[in-house]
């Protein structure tokens, strides 16, 4: 009987797959255990939900997205609006605030929270036409106001202050070849590690940095710089007066670029045919303990003007020796990607020409949000679907959000968001919170979500019995006693780590590794699966 409800779920699945337009769009068993929080552009709520497209949480802010968000290891929401940066716990109690754009702080794109609590933020700064001039830059290619970039550091005060502890420009590290009575005039394909002013580009917005990511163990920064078609990476171990210069801190670099990536062009090693990045966002390392740990993942837009007319997500692997980025003939390793993917998701081709994100998860699957479709999925490395997911939120109407029924018609764009983040089941920010959803999905109706939750639990599912969430000090708690046939404990990546047959009690005592696990219990042919957060 278990094995035809099964199938018919199956069917079901397969049936309407394709008809589902908002909210979870496909789900199979190869998705990764986990969360995944989006912060819609057009609306003031961020949300976490789960696989099954559940909402898990929920916070509300005062104003609209300036552009990203990020669970806290604590559990705390950190969010970028459009004139502040603020810190919610998880019952969206305000824990920070602070004014960016009142503090002459123009915050944009992107920010980082790093461990000791700081957080990084990408800033615009203006310079003037003569600025420019005695720098070295071409005025014939250069506009009356000239945008460049910075990266600071802000470490909170007080429940509405901070104080900047670290800043870096890139204005500070120019070269040129226009201008030999500069001090920074030298030949550019003998610096690597510095910023020819002059390079063809955007005469306004010449950098443009959309996207920042931070490596604990190196103490490094990742930034990218879109209309430059590279990224880079700096030493954040300097004093702000180090950051300034060419000597000082852990490589002895100062603030120059240690590494950077896509357009070799831009430093005189190589010619249009040599560039990699097009138009990119998004560049993130990939964390420890992840199957492809220490690479770089990067949404590789593209640009129409160029050979690579079509969106691209990759995988970069830097090469280090002895802590140094290595380089051939000049030019920074590697050559060429990891990996790269570029196709279609449900029929539809992940082509965005501005903005969007993409991660990798533990098990090397990869997250590619797509920010005009408000589309979030994960795909493997051979590109198979497992999982993808649509925002059913859209403009503010009357003080609301707009929530979209099944099948209707988004106007434009309006269910967009920057970036979607996936965080696996076992993310230490949910250790102590209640992860099981109360409100159901965000949309009126999805089929999907329904035949998701089917397979989760398919059977006992009218029976109240639960796993009280945490488990630690070698114990997991149930609700009630339970009597069983058999109890089985699968780790996050399948394998059975317990079993004990004839189970009658209301607690397991077990000894496992802080993580996420699945609970099986099984009473003659009726099976109930758990998921249980094991803490020490």
């Amino acid at each position: 009987m278990k094995k035809n409800t099964l199938l018919y779920v199956l069917l079901v699945f397969n049936l309407f797959a394709k008809a589902q337009t908002i909210g979870l769009l496909y789900h199979d068993s190869g998705a990764t255990e986990g969360y995944t929080l989006f912060s819609p552009l057009k609306n003031n709520e961020v949300f976490l939900i789960n696989n099954c497209g559940e909402k898990v949480n929920q916070w509300t802010f005062t104003e609209l997205p300036g552009a990203t968000c990020y669970l806290l290891a604590n559990g705390n929401l950190l969010r970028a609006g459009k004139d502040h940066i603020e810190i919610r716990d998880w019952s969206n109690t305000i824990i920070w605030s602070y004014a960016t754009t009142a503090n002459g702080i123009p915050q944009h794109h992107d920010i980082e929270p790093l461990p000791n609590g700081n957080v990084l933020c990408l800033v615009s700064e203006s310079y003037t036409l003569a600025q420019m001039t005695a720098m070295g830059r071409n005025p014939a290619n250069t506009n009356a106001s000239f945008k460049s970039e910075k990266i600071v550091e802000l470490h909170p005060t007080g429940l509405n202050t901070a104080s900047i502890v670290w800043e870096w420009k890139f204005m500070d590290h120019i070269i040129q070849d226009f201008d030999d009575t500069k001090s920074n005039y030298g030949i550019v394909s003998d610096h690597p590690e510095l910023l020819d002013i002059n390079y063809e580009g955007n005469p306004v917005d010449y950098i443009h940095t959309n996207g920042l990511d931070y490596n604990a163990d190196l103490d490094q920064i990742l930034v990218s710089a879109r209309h430059l078609n590279e990224i880079y990476i700096i030493d954040h171990s300097t004093t702000t007066q180090e950051a300034m210069g060419h000597t000082g801190g852990n490589l002895n670099h100062g603030g120059d670029f240690i590494w950077r990536w896509g357009n070799p062009e831009v430093y005189g090693q190589g010619t249009s045919a040599d560039r990699k990045l097009f138009l990119q966002h998004d560049p993130k390392w990939v964390e420890n303990d992840y199957l492809d740990q220490g690479k770089i993942t990067v949404f590789n837009n593209g640009d129409a003007t160029t050979n690579q007319n079509f969106t691209s997500v990759c995988l970069i692997a830097p090469e280090i020796v002895n802590n140094i980025y290595t380089k051939t003939n000049n030019k920074f390793n590697p050559a060429t990607y990891d990996w790269s993917w570029n196709g279609s998701i449900l029929g539809i081709e992940v082509h965005e020409s501005k903005q969007s994100g993409t991660h990798s998860l533990p098990n090397g699957n990869i997250i590619i949000a797509e920010t005009s479709t408000g589309r979030v999925s994960e795909i493997t490395k051979s590109g198979t679907l497992v999982w993808s997911y649509k925002n059913p939120t859209g403009s503010i109407v009357n003080s609301n959000p707009t929530y979209y029924q099944q099948n209707s018609t988004i106007s434009g764009s309006d269910n967009s968001f920057f970036r979607a983040e996936k965080y696996p089941a076992n993310f230490i920010g949910f250790t102590g919170q209640n992860m099981t959803s109360t409100t159901g999905i965000i949309e009126n109706e999805n089929v999907l979500s329904s035949v998701c939750l089917t397979l989760d639990n398919p059977d006992f599912s009218n029976q109240n019995i639960f796993v009280l969430n945490p488990s630690s000090n070698n114990s997991i708690q149930f609700n009630t006693t339970i009597t069983a046939d058999s109890v089985l404990i699968f780790d996050i990546n399948g394998r059975q780590v317990y079993a004990q047959n004839e189970f009658n009690g209301n607690k397991l005592d077990v000894a496992l590794t802080p993580s996420l696990y699945f609970i099986q219990i099984q009473n003659g042919n009726l099976i109930k699966k758990f998921k249980v957060i094991v803490t020490k």
